[in-house]
């Protein structure tokens, strides 16, 4: 597994359990979700609206897939690098900055807060909180990988 640096601690199980009972309540209404993430994220990266199509019925299943695979991986460290590794390699071309993938990890909190109002706790939101943390280190530094790479 490739050395990232500076990483935070791996999640704790119970911070997997409230992540994955977050995300299983989410699925009943995850087209609803997908929909509040992109408005999330073009609130708080206007620009980013120019980078996807009009009809954005792939991307919001894109990126229900992508957290579906996330949580998932949560649990395995080599997986979630995997899947860090993945996601950077598949976005490359949009040379992703900090600052927007931070914004994606917030558009994906509020669409959460958003379409489980009170059933997402304090302790879901600092568990997915954490797990973001974790997960735009590891894309990162692949990202900067591929860079040197290529």
């Amino acid at each position: 597994m490739p050395d990232v640096p500076d990483l935070p601690p791996p999640l704790r199980p119970d911070q997997i359990a409230l992540i994955e009972a977050s995300f299983t309540s989410a699925l009943r209404v995850k087209a609803e979700l997908a929909q509040s993430v992109y408005d999330h994220l073009f609130r708080l990266e206007p620009q980013a609206r120019d980078l996807f199509p009009p009809d954005l019925a792939i991307q919001r299943a894109k990126i229900m897939r992508a957290l579906s695979t996330i949580v998932r991986s949560l649990g395995s460290e080599r997986e979630l690098v995997r899947v860090a590794e993945g996601l950077a390699r598949s976005h490359q071309r949009f040379a992703l900055t900090d600052s927007q993938l931070h914004h994606m990890g917030a558009a994906i909190l509020g669409a959460f807060e958003d379409r489980l109002g009170q059933d997402f706790t304090a302790d879901m939101r600092s568990a997915w909180t954490s797990a973001f943390d974790r997960f735009i280190q590891m894309v990162s530094h692949a990202q900067d990988r591929l860079a040197d790479v290529g």
